[in-house]
């Protein structure tokens, strides 16, 4: 079996284990007297913010067709959800922040909303980019949190997909390497990045296994190994506005340096299966991106400016009327 066959199998396996356990948990409150609703009712008013039950996951609508996500800044740690006792429970210090001033900047830049989704839980609650037996370990009302996290980034996923319209979707991280530089994930490990291009572009293994698949399929005018680390790639264009990244031009794969590769989210939203919806996982260096308001807004107010200029010149999609 192929490693791009095996990889769709795991995936699948996953995924029906996990909607098996939503299932399970839907129909529990079902037979209750009244459940609470997943998620409140639309239409969605584009730059307002709407709640999930206890106000634990924010969805900020939008009519572009962006998504940013924040599933690690959230500070709120209530007692009737059970300390998880598996995964890892370290916040991603400001990401939370980031996000809201990357929808800003957007809007600033464009004059059209991104959607938002922000899980507002410790990580210590719910680890809202993983599978949900990991992200909640087993405590029902971290579940419920969980399947209003992904109800809003369905919500995001169909307005932004509608009609077979393309779409982008970052999730954003923060992490604690040493070398201070953003980690932009397809996907793809440390070890395929190492390869030579002319290894990553023999036949479509790699560009089949990756978050952008799709964009890769649509640009023929230039190479998967272009699209991760050449001139226009997502890495270079951030590079150029001063924020160091890998894969990129200058720094073509991490080597043996810690590396995050990407994740839960932008596995089950990107475009790894075909779609419109492509994406990456973004983690985030601290210094000059995160640490405060300043570094913040500039880095917010580079992607807006990256965005429109990236998905323009490798998908054809114009985020300014």
């Amino acid at each position: 079996m192929s490693r791009s066959h095996e990889h769709d199998r795991a995936t699948n396996v996953r995924r029906a284990s996990a909607t098996r356990i939503v299932v399970v948990v839907l129909a529990a409150w079902a037979c209750g007297p009244q459940p609470p609703p997943i998620l409140p009712p639309g239409p969605y008013v584009p730059g307002q913010s709407y709640f999930s039950q206890h106000d634990y996951i924010e969805y900020i609508a939008g009519n572009a067709p962006v998504i940013f996500s924040a599933p690690h800044g959230g500070t709120l740690a209530p007692a009737d959800i059970a300390t998880r006792t598996c995964g890892t429970n370290t916040t991603d210090l400001n990401t939370e922040e980031l996000v809201r001033q990357m929808q800003q900047s957007f809007f600033n830049r464009t004059g059209r909303f991104p959607h938002v989704v922000i899980n507002r839980l410790s990580r210590s609650k719910l680890d809202a980019n993983r599978d949900v037996q990991e992200a909640t370990c087993g405590d029902a009302n971290a579940t419920a949190a969980w399947v209003a996290w992904h109800g809003f980034l369905d919500v995001a996923r169909q307005a932004v997909t509608a009609n077979g319209a393309r779409g982008w979707y970052m999730d954003m991280h923060g992490h604690g390497h040493a070398i201070q530089r953003l980690e932009i994930g397809y996907d793809l490990s440390a070890a395929t990045l190492a390869l030579s291009d002319a290894a990553l572009d023999a036949g479509t293994a790699f560009e089949d296994s990756s978050t952008i698949r799709t964009i890769s399929h649509d640009d023929t005018s230039r190479s998967f190994s272009a699209l991760l680390r050449g001139p226009t790639s997502l890495g270079a264009m951030y590079a150029a506005e001063g924020f160091r990244a890998v894969p990129s031009v200058t720094d073509r794969s991490p080597g043996g340096d810690p590396y995050f590769n990407g994740g839960f989210n932008v596995e089950r939203y990107g475009c790894r299966d075909g779609g419109t919806l492509c994406a990456v996982q973004i983690e985030t260096n601290l210094t000059g991106v995160r640490d405060d308001a300043a570094s913040r807004t500039r880095f917010g107010d580079a992607t807006a400016r990256i965005l429109e200029r990236y998905l323009a010149a490798h998908w054809g999609v114009q985020l300014t009327r």
